[in-house]
């Protein structure tokens, strides 16, 4: 039987369904198979734009293809959750390892190796993917390729045409109403993570050392690994130090307690409102900005355990960069 109504008798269940997808698509190399499994009106959110129909992302995926041949797509974690009578969501993370050996996306081919996260939120409906919300940590590629995310960003614009010419980033002004359907998730692990959240954009910063391990285990943009109470202080901090008065929303939880797995929650949130204030993105400057985050995170007996968090700063740096004309 499938295992949702209306889904086809070949998927045993969401995971099934949403890694066969992404398995044909990258490791297959299947980039045709984008058509038949996802909806002919799916629509893709990142930070660096928005992407409308199949067509679109089929074309998206051959320029990564096009930069990272040898690209291989791993899966580190995968958490669903049925959200209708026909309709699941899935929370993915992802590292990728590749060679930039091709032309395109990203410039001349500088064949430097490098490895990043993606982190993605798909919704699917009737044997469909038909909204994706995917963060791809672009501060790692560009550290990779030898320059700041805030250079690297400056150089893209200026490579794409100019202000007039090159593509817009995810923006209040260029972002669309989400069509998802479902309940939000009642799971206690996903309600516990965005306690922590919420907390911590309150002002709250002392929830960090009472509910995170003191060895938590970070991942931040740019990939390196960091650990313990004082490195996520710092990451957290410094981001809404830079948007002290936007509001902060949570869009979408999922949470699981899977035994063997350790009790997991992945939270998709947003940023909204100016840049106002000194952080991690420089001198205010009074841009209207929208910073789309996805936070994942374990927890074990002494608390919050790992944590994978991902905004794209090469995308918020071009929402700046674009409203100032700083280019």
């Amino acid at each position: 039987m499938p295992f949702l109504p209306g889904f086809e008798e070949r998927w045993r269940d969401a995971a099934h369904f949403i890694t066969t997808v992404t398995r044909e698509t990258w490791e297959g190399r299947r980039l045709d198979r984008i058509r038949a499994t996802h909806a002919e009106d799916v629509v893709l959110r990142a930070p660096e734009g928005l992407l409308k129909g199949r067509s679109a992302l089929v074309a998206e995926a051959q320029a990564r293809l096009s930069a990272f041949p040898d690209m291989a797509v791993l899966s580190e974690d995968l958490q669903t959750v049925q959200t209708g009578y026909k309709s699941f969501t899935a929370a993915e993370r992802h590292w990728v390892a590749a060679t930039h050996t091709g032309p395109g996306l990203y410039g001349a081919p500088t064949q430097k190796p490098m490895g990043f996260r993606v982190l993605t939120d798909s919704w699917c409906r009737t044997n469909e993917v038909a909204e994706i919300w995917r963060i791809t940590d672009r501060q790692a590629i560009a550290q990779a390729l030898g320059h700041d995310a805030e250079s690297w960003t400056r150089a893209s614009i200026r490579a794409e045409g100019g202000p007039e010419a090159c593509v817009l980033p995810l923006s209040p002004d260029t972002d669309l109403p989400p069509r998802m359907e479902g309940k939000p998730s009642e799971n206690p692990w996903a309600a516990t993570l965005g306690d922590i959240l919420h907390r911590i954009m309150a002002g709250e910063v002392a929830i960090v050392a009472r509910a995170y391990d003191e060895a938590a285990e970070l991942a931040y943009p740019g990939g390196a690994p960091q650990t313990g109470h004082r490195a996520a202080e710092a990451f957290w901090t410094g981001l809404r130090a830079s948007f002290p008065t936007a509001k902060f929303t949570v869009q979408h939880a999922v949470g699981n307690e899977e035994k063997p797995e350790s009790p997991r929650a992945s939270l998709r949130w947003v940023l909204k409102g100016r840049h106002d204030g000194f952080g991690l993105f420089g001198a205010p400057t009074g841009t209207e900005v929208l910073v789309m985050g996805i936070t994942q995170a374990a927890f074990g007996p002494r608390g919050l355990y790992r944590e994978w968090t991902l905004i794209d700063t090469p995308a918020i740096w071009r929402q700046i960069l674009l409203a100032t004309g700083s280019v």
